[in-house]
């Protein structure tokens, strides 16, 4: 009996064990090819959805300061009683036991930029192929990216000896180390505040002279009003206040960009320029006379994958809004985004 059952137990052959071997290597190819291929579709799909939401993230900034530029702080009723009863409790010397008296408007000193484009208080400023925070248009010397300049204000009632607020927000490009583009952001606030005691004896922000200067005949009204740009915070030595907490010389917000474009439109709808320029400070007298004609920007951002996308170089042409055209010979992937935006702050009209 024992040996019949070890005669019926049956093994596998050499041959047997072979073609398993090869029916499993055949089918854990199949699976390495298939995960490989999903593997490099969803590498795609994500690397598109991170230039999507990176597009997205920046493109919402923009318009939101594009949105703000020129916008002014009206202080209501409210506000002024509010205000002149914050400083009848706080300590800032002189007669002012009543309050300071709040103005309406801003008592800040608004300037062109016509002598000096880079102390411009204009609310919508764009420089055409124009890298870096402090160039002006008259500086370019590349045929990439746009700069766009922003102005508004703001309140801040806690800061008795300047409620009024103005910011200038600076986007603009730099080289970066692969080849391509990074979109920076610098945001500047405007000081001016009153001194203590002896500018607040008149209980106002209005100017009065005679508190600022031992001799009034000898005073420059520009010099006596002009406040300063600031860009990196600082404790003020007149109010021992911390301002322009939200002020930075420059923070890189979106890297790999290959373009940045930004085109102003007047009420017609019509591109405002002249000799391939925007209206900016340092332009010519009838191009920048129409600062405050903008109604509208249009913007287009182009951006690039980190890594190579496609399997072999090709060249791709990126088409600009303006006369602005790029070829590039890579295996990146490129996507461009495109918006109008209204500059509901400067004028009162929007587009026909």
């Amino acid at each position: 009996m024992k040996k019949k059952n070890f005669k019926n137990i049956i093994g596998l052959t050499l041959v047997e064990i072979l073609i398993g071997i090869c029916i499993t290597t055949i089918m854990m190819g199949a699976m390495y090819t298939s995960y490989n291929v999903v593997n490099q579709s969803y590498s795609r799909v994500t690397e598109k959805a991170k230039i999507s939401r990176a597009s997205r993230d920046l493109v919402t900034m923009l318009m939101r300061d594009i949105r703000m530029a020129g916008f002014k702080y009206y202080a209501g009723q409210q506000q002024i009683n509010d205000f002149a009863t914050a400083t009848s409790t706080a300590t800032i010397g002189g007669p002012c036991s009543a309050g300071v008296s709040l103005t309406r408007l801003s008592n800040l000193f608004f300037e062109n930029g016509f002598d000096d484009p880079k102390e411009s208080h204009n609310p919508d400023v764009i420089r055409k192929n124009t890298l870096g925070r402090n160039a002006t248009s008259s500086e370019a010397s590349t045929t990439c990216c746009d700069q766009i300049q922003i102005v508004y204000e703001d309140f801040n009632q806690n800061h008795i000896f300047q409620p009024f607020k103005r910011y200038r927000i600076t986007y603009y490009a730099k080289p970066n180390d692969s080849g391509s583009f990074a979109v920076w952001k610098r945001v500047e606030s405007y000081i001016k505040e009153r001194s203590q005691p002896r500018e607040l004896e008149d209980c106002t922000f209005g100017v009065n002279l005679n508190t600022e200067s031992t001799d009034s005949q000898d005073i420059d009204v520009t010099t006596l009003l002009r406040g300063k740009w600031r860009d990196t915070p600082f404790v003020s030595p007149i109010s021992g206040v911390r301002l322009c907490s939200i002020c930075t010389p420059g923070v890189m917000i979106r890297d790999h960009v290959e373009d940045m474009e930004f085109i102003p439109f007047d009420a017609s709808g019509r591109i405002i320029q002249e000799g391939g320029r925007y209206p900016a400070p340092e332009a010519s007298n009838n191009l920048r006379e129409r600062l405050f004609d903008i109604r509208g920007v249009d913007v287009k951002l182009t951006f690039r994958s980190k890594e190579d996308f496609f399997r072999s170089a090709k060249t791709r042409k990126i088409i600009g809004l303006s006369d602005r055209n790029l070829e590039k010979t890579d295996k990146y992937l490129r996507d461009s985004v495109i918006v109008s935006v209204h500059t509901r702050n400067i004028g009162g009209q929007s587009f026909q």
